[in-house]
C-alpha cells in the first residue's frame, strides 16, 4: 500500500513553472489529484474520497490538502506556494454536485 501512495504522491517531473507560467487549479489537480479521485472527482482509487458528493468547504479543502487525511498524504511540499493550494481547493469546489 505505501508504494501506492508514493506513486500518487510523485510530482510529475516534467512539470516546471515558472513566473510566466503558473498552474491553474484544475492542471493542478490533474497532475496531482486525478490520479487518486479521478479527472471529475469519483474515481475513488484505493479508498479516495467521492469529490462530486463532498460538502467540504474550501477551506477544510485546504486544510485536509496541506494536513492529509486518513490515507491521502499531505501534498503541502508537492503543491508548494500557498496560492497553489488556493487553486486546488477552488478547482475542487467545482467538482460538488
Amino acid at each position: 500500500m505505501t508504494s501506492f501512495f508514493v506513486a500518487c504522491n510523485e510530482p510529475n517531473p516534467s512539470f516546471e513553472t515558472s513566473s510566466s507560467s503558473i498552474p491553474s487549479g484544475e492542471e493542478l489537480y490533474a497532475l496531482h489529484c486525478a490520479s487518486c479521485h479521478g479527472e471529475s472527482g469519483d474515481l475513488g482509487l484505493s479508498g479516495a474520497k467521492n469529490l462530486k458528493k463532498s460538502a467540504l468547504t474550501i477551506s477544510e479543502i485546504k486544510a485536509i490538502v496541506k494536513s492529509g487525511k486518513n490515507g491521502m498524504p499531505s501534498f503541502r511540499g508537492i503543491l508548494g506556494a500557498a496560492s497553489n493550494i488556493d487553486s486546488v481547493a477552488n478547482y475542487v469546489s467545482t467538482l460538488h454536485e
